[in-house]
């Protein structure tokens, strides 16, 4: 990052910025005049023949007013301007080092990270909002295995919005719904994992746009 103390380092930023994306504003001329004049990087000809091709495409108005200002030498480079100035390496390195590269991610612990989101965000089955968090998880296996051993018996089971009595049938159906649905997810990481190392998946966005597990299922 750049100090906050001096003055033409955003400056120059902002300027290269502005032209990277094509523009050529009065305010622009005047900054790269005024870094060429001070030598800011010891790279004065290529400010100066910089602020000198955005002028020449300046509306009249504006480029009269800062050709009132300019030497004569800095004038003729307006009067002859051509191509935009390539911009120096040592410049650019500069420029770097103010806002480096972020690091890279991690595509594959992202994706695992958005797997486990999904799978203990809880489902809906049948109306009953279910958790699937691990500890959830390891209660709805207790309580399948529990109706399978007493098969008459009804529990009582704790949705996210309250206690309900299932019959070990529902019972049964909650726990292969939530089943179904860790077993998606982990199945949905697989394949993403994958097309990460075909390299048809490069980036967080694509991972988010995936189609995951959905949270709903359908009556049973």
């Amino acid at each position: 990052m750049y100090r906050i103390d001096s003055m033409y380092e955003p400056m120059v930023e902002a300027l290269l910025s502005a032209r990277s994306e094509n523009k050529a504003d009065r305010w622009m001329a005047c900054a790269a005049f005024w870094l060429g004049r001070q030598q800011i990087y010891n790279v004065p000809d290529y400010w100066l023949a910089l602020a000198a091709k955005i002028t020449s495409g300046l509306d009249t108005a504006d480029k009269d007013a800062i050709l009132d200002q300019l030497s004569n030498k800095e004038a003729a480079l307006v009067s002859s301007a051509e191509d935009w100035p390539e911009t120096p390496e040592s410049l650019l390195t500069v420029v770097a080092g103010w806002s480096p590269e972020p690091a890279p991610v991690d595509l594959y612990a992202y994706a695992a990270s958005k797997r486990y989101a999904i799978e203990t965000g809880g489902i809906v089955i049948n109306g009953m909002s279910i958790t699937t968090d691990r500890a959830s998880q390891s209660m709805i296996t207790g309580a399948y295995s529990y109706v399978q051993a007493n098969p008459t018996v009804t529990v009582k089971f704790k949705t996210a919005v309250g206690f309900v009595e299932l019959t070990a049938e529902q019972m049964t159906a909650v726990a292969n719904a939530v089943g179904a649905h860790v077993q998606a997810s982990f199945a949905a990481e697989g394949e993403v994992t994958n097309r990460i190392v075909a390299g048809t998946i490069t980036a967080k966005a694509e991972i988010d746009a995936f189609a995951w597990p959905s949270n709903a299922q359908g009556e049973s």
